[in-house]
């Protein structure tokens, strides 16, 4: 039995002389949840659609669970959709909308009765049976749609920016409520976001997508921690992306590189890329929590950087504090640092920073 729910082998698609998404391969593994992220424009709801039905790539080919998709129209996927608008019935019940989908199917009365209240007990709205839509919260009409799109017992669901418009406290619960959906289920999510912080609380693998390509994919923790290129390292997080201008040939006793910082000719030691030669790398990156007091850094059980620089400018965002240190050389940085050390973060002051070798991270463009 296969692994793979979803696979895309040389996918493009063109509108009039506009080429959306180009030459998109992927793999979508069964029962996980994969999050496809970047910015407008990207081409990742196009991708989405494709996937759906609603659109014919111009070249290549989907094959959902080992079938070739070409020319099967979307209701003959068996996939569930969840659209950013939720795009429920206002006339009909909670109980009505949830079983619509079976009805189209011609299902038995029983049988709607019977997938609608497991669709409903999957989200855990039993008892909401009766109620409209517009008797309902905005997290509740989301689980509504999720439940109206599971009923049908799908192999996969594809949601397209469904918490878009819900507020931020509402978003942060509805992402704790829908990985444990899909975690219950055990179904194949693919989940279309423009926001890193969605995509990083509940997938399984991000694929970030840049001008119609698949710009990285991977865990979130490799997306986060070993970006490829400048665009990833700055797309998910915050990140001090550094230009360099030359990358030391050989590796040092402890596996670090010599980097050269092309602003200020301010040597670092970096972590090598696998797969990027020291030819091919343009910027480093460096995430602002790596940035650390020298006197807050004695547990580092690693090699680090030692720099010296000014402090510039503190924000305190309650837990933690960011600051802008203007390292000797001429560069900015940018650094997290918990709020317990606002005494230390007086603007003007002398400071000595520590970032570990491994924390700065090489990148090819």
């Amino acid at each position: 039995m296969s692994t793979i729910d979803i696979e895309l082998h040389s996918v493009s698609k063109k509108f009039g002389a506009n080429r959306i998404v180009k030459n998109v391969n992927l793999s979508i593994p069964k029962g996980k949840f994969v999050s496809i992220l970047g910015p407008s424009g990207c081409g990742k709801t196009t991708t989405l659609n494709m996937i759906a039905g609603f659109e014919s790539p111009t070249s290549g080919e989907i094959r959902i669970r080992g079938r070739d998709q070409n020319g099967v129209p979307p209701e003959a996927r068996k996939i569930g959709l969840v659209f950013q608008n939720y795009a429920l019935f206002p006339h009909m019940t909670v109980a009505e909308n949830v079983g619509f989908g079976l009805k189209m199917q011609g299902r038995s009365r029983q049988e709607i009765a019977a997938g609608t209240k497991r669709a409903l007990k999957s989200v855990r709205l039993e008892g909401f049976e009766n109620r409209y839509p517009k008797e309902l919260s905005g997290g509740q009409q989301q689980r509504v749609a999720v439940a109206r799109a599971i009923a049908p017992s799908p192999s996969v669901l594809l949601l397209d920016e469904p918490l878009s418009n819900l507020d931020l406290k509402l978003r942060e619960a509805m992402r704790v409520e829908l990985k444990e959906i899909q975690q219950d289920l055990g179904m194949t999510f693919v989940y279309v976001t423009h926001d890193q912080e969605e995509a990083m609380a509940m997938s399984d693998r991000i694929i970030v997508m840049q001008g119609g390509v698949v710009a990285q994919e991977g865990a979130p923790a490799d997306i986060y921690g070993r970006p490829r290129t400048s665009f990833v390292a700055d797309f998910i997080g915050k990140s001090n992306i550094l230009p360099i201008s030359d990358v030391g040939d050989a590796e040092t006793g402890n596996g670090s590189l010599r980097v050269l910082l092309e602003a200020a000719g301010v040597p670092i030691m970096a972590a090598p890329m696998p797969g990027l030669g020291p030819d091919k790398a343009r910027f480093c990156c460096i995430r602002p929590e790596a940035v650390r007091l020298a006197d807050a850094a004695g547990a580092l059980d690693e090699p680090a950087n030692l720099l010296t620089g000014t402090i510039q400018k503190v924000v305190n965002l309650g837990a933690y504090l960011e600051a802008w240190l203007l390292v000797d050389g001429g560069i900015t940085l940018k650094s997290m640092i918990r709020s317990t050390r606002l005494d230390k973060l007086v603007v003007g002051r002398r400071v000595e920073l520590a970032i570990a070798h491994a924390a700065v991270q090489l990148l090819e463009e």
